[in-house]
């Protein structure tokens, strides 16, 4: 059994569902209703136990489920008071993480082929936070969660995961889960996505997203209609609606690209660069420089290391001559606020 979300008239509704079989596919059926407050099913014995309302046992036992009290806890353990789970988790199974065995070779290969890449680079990235996915596959065991779960339940699975989500983390996380760094040749492209173009990056991710709305292993189990389905929607919102960090991935590339490159060697004085050079860098006036905010220097900054980075053809050391400048003003703006 698993908890689903949905919207109706702006407001969400919970729903108890499992996941069956039929045939070779796993579709997923609606078990109780519980409106848009789970939590007038509990109650407490006291300040450190709770438990799970009658009515609930009662009516999944009308749909033939006998529930497990356990698994009812689990489901309804986010709807708890906080001040109630606190104390609980204080005694929590500690041995639970000792329990975690390695993924046999069968079971592996198992999960490779019952997983789809898109839901494994969606487990990875909100597990780990990283963009660059190429030893993706070396987190196999990982996947295992996705194992014997309908589309619906996977589904419902990721949205309560991408909770943990802050609204500046929607748009790397787009980028990564629809592994939009395979259109880019850009040495950055693992670690700098908002370096990239921006524009060709909508339309690969459009392309991306009707071709996962056409996918029909992917939807297989689920019904559904003609027009892009919510569980898609959410991420187009994601993606246009929001905006990369601010200079997210910028700094650690600079030192990583200055750290690769032997010929460079930072001055050992306290100020590398005057507020003067720096404008001369960047091509604006001195004025206009020391007037910019940090939203603005780095949209300049990120402008001129499109045209100077030497994967587009630029020049290696006014590249070098521009990441120092950033350092240098972005460093003293810091320090001004």
């Amino acid at each position: 059994m698993y908890l689903a979300r949905r919207f109706v008239r702006n407001h969400i509704l919970y729903t108890i569902r499992e996941s069956y079989p039929d045939g070779e596919v796993l579709r997923h059926r609606d078990l109780l209703e519980l409106g848009r407050n789970p939590q007038q099913y509990i109650h407490y014995a006291d300040n450190r136990a709770f438990f799970v309302d009658e009515k609930v046992v009662d009516g999944l036992k009308k749909k033939g489920i006998n529930a497990d009290p356990f698994e009812l806890e689990k489901l309804f353990y986010p709807f708890v008071d906080a001040a109630v789970r606190a104390r609980i988790d204080m005694f929590a199974d500690r041995e639970k993480h000792r329990r975690w065995k390695p993924a046999s070779r069968k079971l592996r290969q198992r999960i490779l082929d019952e997983t789809h890449p898109f839901d494994r680079r969606r487990a990875h990235f909100l597990r780990f936070g990283q963009t660059d996915q190429r030893k993706l596959l070396r987190s196999v065991p990982l996947f295992r969660v996705l194992l014997d779960k309908s589309r619906d339940e996977i589904e419902q699975y990721f949205l309560h995961q991408e909770m943990a989500l802050r609204p500046d983390e929607y748009k790397l996380y787009m980028y990564t889960i629809f592994n939009l760094q395979a259109f880019f040749t850009e040495s950055f492209a693992h670690s700098m996505p908002e370096a990239l173009n921006l524009e060709k990056m909508d339309l690969h991710f459009l392309d991306r997203v009707c071709a996962l709305d056409r996918d029909e292993e992917f939807w297989k189990g689920l019904e559904r209609g003609d027009t892009l389905h919510e569980y898609l929607v959410r991420y187009v919102i994601m993606y246009f609606d929001y905006s990369f960090a601010s200079g997210s991935g910028w700094e650690q590339y600079i030192r990583d690209f200055m750290n690769s490159h032997r010929r460079y060697t930072p001055p050992k004085s306290a100020r590398r660069m005057s507020m003067s050079d720096a404008a001369t860098v960047f091509g604006v006036s001195r004025a206009e420089l020391a007037a910019m905010d940090m939203k603005e220097l780095k949209r300049v900054f990120r402008k001129k290391a499109r045209e100077l980075h030497p994967d587009k053809g630029g020049d290696h050391e006014a590249f070098i001559e521009l990441a120092t400048a950033y350092q240098e003003i972005s460093r003293t703006k810091v320090a001004k606020r």
